[in-house]
């Protein structure tokens, strides 16, 4: 459910012509004149009436934001800096300090960089080589995430002679816009009795920790031990890549749930599991379309469908829910290649899930009880 503003229409021009129409109904013969006393303060007071409309209906967000940020104790999402830890490798083992702060630079993509800078002072003992150092981004936000790239040092430090990363850099998370926020107010305060006692709860109530997209919530299932638990719940987060959620994200998922928590309720919060798919596909295409250009656009929607972050969504309309979807099917495979536009149908199509050799199956069975899908090698070839 979405946030409705209370919008209006009315303005200077509209209430001055109202006041007119009414006294000429009221007094037969009059006629607004120029000049006239009257009609300046019906003007006047017209466009004080407008103003007063204006600010009532803009009220209504205003009000709204501050009943959720002060009242329920729902407020907007900060952006966030993304986080990565790194290995600094030194020139020596005589024993440095790498100043708070220091900044390296990380490729993103083309001629793209993002600046990070250390946390806290680090001091390298004598006879240790290397440091585990944690980098922030500079600037708060989604783009320092997802990077993987050698840090390049950006101060002069003579001593440092290499710097990894431990894994991908992650976490960063952008300012929630007053629109997106006033909507999940909305949906939140569909939880105003604070407890969590369905599914549909714990999903919409994780959503609200900061970087977590979309969450699975699997009733009556021990996720720790992978097993059917009565009176359990177990909770599976993701990020918008469609990754599992990092170790603090979780750690903040938990504190917040379990306080929510019926009496007798076990929670655990589980990894979703990932299948990769890959497939053969001959194609015809229809006359007039170029044969590499239509491939390209196959691949792309192969991509795209079997991507984390999109296995699930809901198939109509628009919202972060979790359909949890166990299996792929081939027939349906096979009638969405061929809406992909410039296709005049499918020859053949063979797939298979993680290593398995291709074949027509189908439908193919997904690993895990909250499985997610990942886009493997498609190969298309067009036919005449």
């Amino acid at each position: 459910m979405a946030f409705v503003a209370i919008e209006s229409e009315t303005n200077a021009g509209s209430l001055e012509l109202e006041v007119i129409e009414l006294l000429e109904a009221a007094f037969e013969g009059w006629t607004p004149a120029e000049g006239d006393l009257l009609v300046w303060l019906n003007r006047a007071w017209s466009r004080i009436g407008a103003t007063l409309v204006e600010q009532a209906s803009e009220m209504s967000e205003a009000a709204f934001m501050r009943f959720g940020e002060a009242i329920i104790g729902i407020p907007p999402i900060q952006a966030a800096p993304a986080t990565v830890e790194s290995i600094w490798t030194m020139t020596s083992d005589a024993g440095f300090t790498v100043p708070a702060g220091t900044q390296v630079t990380i490729e993103a993509t083309g001629d793209r960089s993002v600046g990070f800078i250390t946390v806290g002072e680090t001091v390298i003992a004598p006879e240790a080589e290397k440091a585990t150092i944690l980098l922030q981004a500079a600037e708060p936000g989604a783009p320092g995430n997802g990077l993987n790239a050698e840090p390049q040092l950006s101060d002069s430090l003579s001593f440092v002679k290499a710097i990894e990363l431990e894994g991908t850099t992650s976490g960063g998370v952008d300012e929630e816009e007053e629109e997106a926020y006033l909507s999940r107010l909305v949906e939140e305060l569909q939880l105003i009795s604070i407890s969590l006692v369905i599914g549909r709860d714990f999903e919409i109530d994780a959503r609200a920790v900061p970087s977590i997209a979309r969450a699975k919530c699997i009733e009556a299932y021990n996720a720790d031990e992978d097993e059917e638990e009565a009176l359990a719940v177990s909770v599976y987060p993701i990020d918008s890549d469609g990754e599992p959620s990092s170790a603090p994200v979780v750690e903040a998922l938990e504190v917040r749930q379990t306080a929510k928590l019926l009496s007798g309720i076990n929670y655990y919060v589980g990894v979703p599991d990932y299948t990769t798919i890959t497939g053969e596909v001959e194609i015809e295409v229809e006359a007039g379309f170029d044969p590499a250009t239509v491939v390209a656009a196959v691949e792309a929607f192969w991509a795209t469908n079997f991507a984390p972050n999109e296995w699930g969504k809901p198939t109509k309309g628009e919202g972060p829910g979790w359909a949890n979807r166990t299996k792929a099917y081939r027939l349906k495979m096979i009638g969405q290649i061929e809406a992909v536009g410039g296709v005049a149908r499918v020859v053949s199509f063979e797939w298979a899930k993680d290593e398995e050799a291709l074949d027509t199956e189908e439908e193919l069975e997904l690993t895990g009880i909250a499985p997610l899908t990942k886009a493997g090698v498609l190969t298309v070839e067009a036919v005449e």
